[in-house]
């Protein structure tokens, strides 16, 4: 069997027939499917996904994969054993032997291969070393003359194509291409774009800057051309949206049809961001916008931070991944200038409150035998949505719906994010008690998340003319702040948040994890019906890394009548959402509640968050919130005293009328405002490419959808 079309025409249509056969084992199917992953096509990186999750659902952990064989490879002299499927690179770096590379990162699904700095002799011959598979008996050289003219070339004629204003770029002090540049004292040559009519002349067809975006800003002149950005949209997320356009000189990153980024289907996710190794992708920069604030004290200056902030911004400042840092980093935010310092965990205890309040409306609705309301995006109404209610405290996965899939926003929660609810409390209930008009308030949100900013930017983000969040800056952002003010963070003694707004549960903290939304909600919801606590606040079939998680929850109310099975999912990773939308829509699967967090692993991988190239990384990140919420002395968001005498004091109830009018949102239909993705080009040729026989047989690991609980 052989398809053709606008993929071309696959090099092994028995593969794909295979797959097709419903007849055929699980492993077979496997195997099939991970040779079809190793062309990098989105579509089927998607589809193996798909398969392995419906073939290996029988346990959480499920089918362990078999050790790869181990071969025997030269290195610089010295034998070394590595498995079969390793490339040059990976078992050098396992040996300790460094070997420079702009192009490849250890959260990349694949390297793009396109930097040539990692050439290495394979046999006497120049080899790239991050795509070339190891094979028995190899002899491989990593510091040889030529070896290191080919790097010292190679980035010599990046350098003089890139800009030299590293005083003012975002990326100083933290680019791989600086490091590189100083490591092997790379010598400047004359720009070429300033000295080549050529250049000149192709740099002029398409625009360098792009700053349409109001999340991250593109500067096409400082970028090298590695792929990075284009790996990560589509291996990482499956969007597809960023690609290579061009040849030569005129080769450059861009969007359809040349369009700005806001116009693409970006959902300003960042992941792009977090592996660019230069400063041609950072955020929308707002640090020093806020220095000069807090320098003139002309504001009452208000900050917020975000759950997954107080375990990542320690790296910033040089600690370990997972460390704790609240009550350094509330610390460091006064001495920096803020006047009061308030925890955006409490506002998550408020974002249960009013979510958990209008699921309970949702499935009562539902198992009443109601009609649910399927208003269009942007109206108003106060009539419970259809079934499932997906979360929507995740701006990306907001701006997925509203740019790619309209239909859903029904079935999103009207339930504005944490850091939008703060904001609306914030400038109305803490103004008034405060006594201060909130036209004279700046609050600073800091978020680990690039949408972030695009999302206080929405225009129903404000009430009575005035902005509820002013400055969004990222986790990176403030570490700039605060490197830039001299505050050394890690020393200071801890402080606590200031109150009302400062006072938060365990649940609320968990918000940055993945399944930490699903997790809050249900140990209120459980409650709230059953009348006694979970059995368990600890929900270990929505907690860890896996793309999708599947839990059921019986609830029976304590009035009496029948017991109810909540079926509830969790998404992290677009790739995975889309994998799980695409589920419910064939009718698949049945959920009553789906959380979704557009970054894999929730907030603690959020696009804001400080870069890292330890696999581990997120899990230390993860581990340390799970610490914060058990060693917290409040777990529940509805048990939160301060929650409580807020809505005695100013909301009444959830999801009344004061709370729709601050604390609730609607959606807008932007799918014929923005262009189609990149990837059908990119699936064209790609499809047509020779995919080697792997090197060795071995049996992919496959992660199973955890199972109801």
């Amino acid at each position: 069997m052989v398809l053709h079309g606008s993929l071309g025409c696959l090099p092994f249509p028995g593969s794909l027939s295979r797959l097709l056969a419903s007849s055929v084992p699980p492993l077979t199917r496997a195997l099939d499917l991970f040779a079809l992953h190793k062309l990098g096509l989105p579509a089927f990186a998607s589809l193996a996904r798909r398969h392995t999750t419906s073939n290996f659902s029988g346990s959480a952990a499920g089918v362990q994969a078999k050790e790869a064989p181990q071969v025997t490879v030269e290195l610089n002299g010295k034998p070394v054993q590595t498995s079969c499927t390793s490339t040059v690179l990976e078992a050098a770096k396992k040996s300790g032997l460094y070997i420079p590379t702009l192009c490849k990162h250890p959260r990349l699904p694949k390297a793009p291969g396109t930097c040539r700095l990692c050439l290495v002799e394979v046999d006497g011959r120049m080899r790239p070393a991050c795509v070339t598979p190891v094979a028995e008996g190899m002899k491989v050289q990593t510091d040889t003359p030529e070896v290191r003219r080919n790097i010292t070339g190679v980035l010599t004629l990046l350098r003089a194509n890139h800009p030299e204003d590293c005083m003012t770029c975002t990326a100083s002090g933290n680019c791989e291409f600086q490091d590189l540049i100083r490591t092997y004292k790379v010598p400047r040559l004359p720009k070429l774009l300033q000295r080549s009519p050529d250049y000149i002349e192709h740099h002029e067809a398409w625009q360098a800057q792009d700053n349409s975006s109001l999340a991250i800003h593109l500067d096409k002149d400082k970028c090298i051309k590695c792929g990075r950005c284009v790996t990560a949209c589509e291996g990482i997320q499956d969007m597809n949206v960023i690609g290579l356009f061009g040849r030569g000189r005129d080769r450059h990153v861009g969007f359809l049809d040349e369009t700005t980024m806001e116009e693409a289907k970006c959902i300003a996710c960042g992941q792009c961001v977090s592996v660019c190794p230069v400063g041609a992708l950072t955020e929308r920069e707002e640090w020093r916008d806020v220095l000069d604030l807090l320098q003139h004290k002309k504001k009452v200056m208000l900050v917020q931070t975000a759950p997954a902030v107080r375990v990542a911004i320690g790296e910033e400042m040089g600690l370990a991944p997972g460390a704790v840092q609240t009550g350094q980093m509330v610390a460091a935010l006064r001495r920096a200038g803020f006047n009061y310092v308030f925890d955006t965990d409490f506002s998550a205890d408020l974002t249960i409150m009013e979510e958990g309040t209008e699921l309970l409306q949702r499935l009562a609705h539902a198992w009443s035998g109601g009609v649910p309301h399927t208003a269009q995006p942007g109206c108003h109404s106060h009539a419970p949505g259809p079934l499932p209610m997906f979360t929507s405290c995740c701006p990306a996965w907001v701006n997925l719906v509203e740019k790619s899939y309209p239909e859903l926003a029904p079935h999103l929660s009207t339930a504005k994010s944490p850091q939008q609810m703060f904001g609306a409390v914030a400038k109305t209930y803490w103004a008034e008690k405060a006594g201060v008009d909130p036209r004279d308030v700046v609050l600073v949100s800091i978020m680990p998340c690039t949408a972030k900013k695009h999302e206080a930017d929405r225009g129903e983000m404000s009430s009575g003319g005035v902005k509820h969040v002013d400055y969004v800056l990222t986790t990176r952002e403030a570490g700039q702040l605060l490197r830039h003010l001299n505050i050394p963070m890690a020393s200071l003694p801890p402080d606590e948040y200031d109150a009302p707004l400062g006072r938060s549960s365990g649940a609320g903290a968990l918000f940055g994890n993945t399944g930490g939304v699903m997790e809050a909600a249900l140990r209120t919801v459980y409650e709230v019906v059953v009348g006694r606590e979970l059995p368990h606040l600890k929900l270990d079939a929505v907690r860890g890394l896996a793309g999708v998680k599947e839990a059921m929850v019986k609830l029976a109310p304590k009035e009496g009548g029948a017991a109810r099975d909540v079926h509830v999912a969790v998404a992290s990773g677009i790739a995975n959402a889309k994998i799980l939308i695409d589920r419910i829509k064939r009718g698949e699967a049945h959920y009553d509640f789906v959380e979704v967090m557009s970054c894999p692993g929730g907030c603690i991988g959020g696009g804001g968050q400080p870069k890292y190239t330890d696999p581990d990384t997120l899990q230390k990140r993860m581990d340390a919130l799970y610490s914060v919420d058990e060693r917290a002395a409040i777990r529940k968001s509805h048990e939160n005293p301060d929650i409580q005498r807020l809505y005695q004091e100013y909301f009444g109830q959830p999801c009344g009328s004061k709370s729709h009018e601050l604390l609730h949102t609607h959606y807008t239909d932007r799918s014929m405002l923005t262009v189609p993705a990149y990837s059908e080009f990119q699936k064209a040729a790609a499809a047509r490419m020779h995919v080697p026989e792997s090197p060795c047989a071995y049996e992919p690991k496959v992660q199973a959808v955890s199972k109801p609980a």
